[in-house]
């Protein structure tokens, strides 16, 4: 689809870990990604979205304080799919976030993160897919 909850996000990111946390804006509420990047002198440019998820659903949660969640090594633990994806993946894992303004909705930054999910089906988002998308999905388990 072409249309989607909010119309434009600025889109920036950094290597997982705490090295880039400065990066993560500590005072906005966003929209965020992990994804598997890596550069290969042989591969063109690409990557893998893994996971999308929002900072600040029905709060002012800040990006940067969402993030910091994923850092903790007993709050990961407690959701297996996502102490999966950082298992296996954190070499090549990176954190993408695009930060929105306050007069965004928070309706309207679930309904975005419902529309991404849908679109790109990543492997480790599951909750988040449109009810028809969820349950074709599940159809090839």
């Amino acid at each position: 689809a072409n249309e989607h909850a909010i119309e434009a996000l600025a889109w920036d990111s950094i290597s997982y870990g705490d090295e880039e946390l400065e990066k993560v804006p500590a005072d906005k509420r966003g929209i965020y990604a992990f994804a598997i990047c890596r550069n290969n002198a042989v591969l063109p440019p690409h990557g893998y979205v893994l996971y999308i998820g929002i900072a600040g659903r029905d709060s002012e949660r800040s990006l940067r304080d969402r993030y910091k969640e994923y850092l903790n090594a007993r709050k990961v633990k407690k959701r297996a799919r996502i102490a999966r994806m950082i298992g296996t993946w954190h070499q090549v894992l990176r954190f993408y976030f695009a930060p929105i303004d306050d007069d965004i909705s928070s309706n309207d930054l679930q309904a975005l993160e419902k529309q991404l999910n849908t679109a790109l089906m990543p492997p480790f988002s599951e909750g988040d897919l449109e009810a028809d998308t969820k349950q074709k999905r599940r159809a090839f388990r």
